[in-house]
């Protein structure tokens, strides 16, 4: 009888999952942890980022590409998650191939993991970071203009842009907040209406003029967030604002926001 069990453990179909684990700017991560969904063993990509696994049939779960679409329209595969410390956690679907025992090869690159909270933009091999501003109200009760001061001097580079948002916000919370992201332009000086007229005044702050369209979701993480633009974004300076305050047309609002809330995150594209 144990002979027999031997035999069949050994006889017992698998299929090859490959892959290459890197961070977001391409450089490789050794020895990360690599998890097949549905599978309880752990496996570890090598030196260089790559993993080669052979998993038993019986252990794997077919997917789509998102759970509730149909199969014959969306790509079919085995969803692998890898990770190690200080990364934040990534999934991919190694994808069937047609006429084929072995999964297409999937590349995971993982985002690092920030240190502290806030936004912090993809550049070109790193992180920038994007400090907070105080926004200044300049103007009178019939008329202002809310905007910031001074702009980074690290800038992200052309092309749709990613941040990453770390918070100890829910996503309901997040949803509050009603962020925004605008790109901005440099007011020198304009006409201010006050109750004896319009009067030219120096502003001198980058205000909003248009709204910028994104999409945020989020990552296996509990306290990070994937920003990305719906497409490329010109060069410019930006900022993200909380509640559309650098919208307000009500000067009274602005006075009355907590302090917290005065706050915009700018960054340039060049």
């Amino acid at each position: 009888m144990l002979m027999l069990l031997s035999l069949l453990a050994c006889t017992e179909d698998t299929r090859g999952i490959s892959g290459l684990v890197q961070d977001i700017w391409g450089t490789p991560v050794p020895e990360a942890t690599v998890v097949i969904e549905g599978v309880m063993d752990r496996y570890y990509a090598d030196s260089e980022g790559r993993f080669e696994i052979d998993v038993p049939v019986s252990k794997l779960t077919l997917r789509t590409t998102e759970e509730g679409e149909d199969p014959a329209l969306s790509p079919v595969g085995i969803r692998v998650l890898a990770g190690k410390d200080g990364f934040i956690k990534e999934v991919s679907l190694a994808r069937e191939l047609p006429d084929q025992e072995d999964f297409e090869p999937v590349r995971l690159g993982l985002y690092p993991e920030p240190t502290t909270t806030g936004f912090f933009g993809v550049g070109q091999s790193s992180y920038v970071t994007l400090g907070k501003q105080r926004i200044q109200v300049v103007g009178t009760g019939l008329e202002h203009f809310a905007g910031i001061q001074n702009i980074p001097e690290e800038a992200l580079p052309n092309g749709q842009i990613r941040i990453v948002f770390n918070t100890r916000l829910r996503p309901s919370e997040i949803a509050q907040m009603n962020l925004h992201l605008s790109r901005l332009e440099f007011v020198n000086k304009a006409d201010v209406k006050g109750i004896f007229g319009a009067q030219e005044s120096a502003v001198n702050l980058w205000v909003a003029k248009e709204d910028v369209p994104f999409d945020i979701e989020s990552f296996a993480t509990r306290e990070d967030y994937l920003v990305t633009s719906r497409g490329p974004l010109e060069p410019g300076v930006y900022a993200f604002h909380a509640h559309d305050v650098l919208h307000e047309e009500d000067e009274r609002v602005l006075r009355t926001l907590p302090k917290e809330q005065m706050y915009a995150f700018p960054f340039e594209i060049r």
